[in-house]
């Protein structure tokens, strides 16, 4: 008889451990409109009108139920992304599921997250973490060292069709640099696959980084957490904000009243000011960071 108690309390151990495996408590996060189209660690496009979701471990193609534990409002997910790498959150989810769980003003907030369905095994999934992946996209100076993927092969235009215009070429740049930039490409992707992102702990002022530059139109709104005068102070500051897993970090070159360079680090950008007013105060309660909401369009070259 004590054997079959003790056969009986196993087996009941054993299914609640089961079931523990398929819930998970935590906090929920959701995707900025920035990485609209970018890949994901599947190698899925991100779509924020489709109802996706990040997780850190789960395999790709994995559904979720994720539910509020303050409305019990709920929402079906599928994993293609690695993340939310902050400390307490468990899933970060798509513009669309944020809509529907009301996560859009708030920003985070507590879930449960069960397993609904797995359509591959977890020893399929890959472990690179989104950060990896994304670049920033608006700012006057875009400040990141990312991995570098390998180039794609140009696609040849046909012959009787020109070919259309590329609208992410650089202002101003020659076509006979435009092409000896794309012949010199590969071997330059191939000789940086090895670079790792610098952070804030391990980084050195002298040594050798891995720079992008861009300039994109000045619009929206962002969210200013520091100004600094010298370019050590600025890389130590990103490498900082990468320790901590910010991602899009906007850089503004400017000038003050004495003629003195200055850098103004922004995080960002958000469509409307209400949004960057939302995550200024997130960043102030979960992160402990202070900063004011800017308009990117102001950003020129006098402070």
């Amino acid at each position: 008889m004590k054997n079959l108690l003790k056969i009986l309390f196993l087996n009941l151990l054993f299914t609640t451990s089961l079931l523990a495996q398929d819930e998970e408590f935590g906090l929920a996060s959701y995707y900025s409109d920035l990485f609209h189209g970018k890949p994901t660690a599947s190698g899925e496009l991100y779509d924020k009108t489709k109802f996706t979701a990040a997780h850190k471990t789960l395999a790709f193609g994995t559904m979720l139920k994720v539910t509020r534990l303050d409305n019990n409002k709920s929402v079906q997910v599928r994993v293609t992304d690695r993340g939310p790498f902050i400390s307490g959150r468990v899933v970060e989810v798509s513009r669309a599921a944020a809509e529907s769980l009301g996560l859009i003003q708030d920003g985070s907030t507590r879930v449960k997250v069960e397993i609904v369905k797995t359509d591959q095994p977890a020893e399929a999934v890959a472990e690179t973490p989104r950060i990896v992946e994304e670049k920033p996209k608006p700012a006057e100076v875009a400040v990141t060292t990312p991995i570098t993927a390998p180039a794609s092969k140009p696609t040849e235009p046909k012959a009787d069709k020109p070919a259309a215009a590329d609208k992410s070429v650089v202002v101003n740049k020659k076509p006979a640099a435009k092409e000896e930039a794309k012949a010199a490409a590969p071997a330059a992707k191939e000789a940086t696959s090895n670079a790792v992102l610098v952070k804030g702990s391990d980084f050195q002022p002298y040594d050798l980084f891995e720079i992008e530059l861009k300039r994109p139109e000045k619009k929206g709104y962002g969210v200013q957490v520091a100004v600094l005068s010298s370019q050590e102070a600025l890389f130590k500051k990103i490498g900082d904000l990468q320790e901590d897993w910010f991602t899009s970090i906007l850089v503004s070159v400017q000038k003050n009243s004495k003629g003195e360079l200055m850098y103004k680090v922004i995080l960002g950008s958000f469509a409307t000011e209400d949004e960057a007013s939302t995550y200024k105060e997130n960043l102030k309660k979960n992160k402990k960071i202070k900063g004011f909401v800017v308009d990117l369009a102001t950003m020129g070259t006098k402070g």
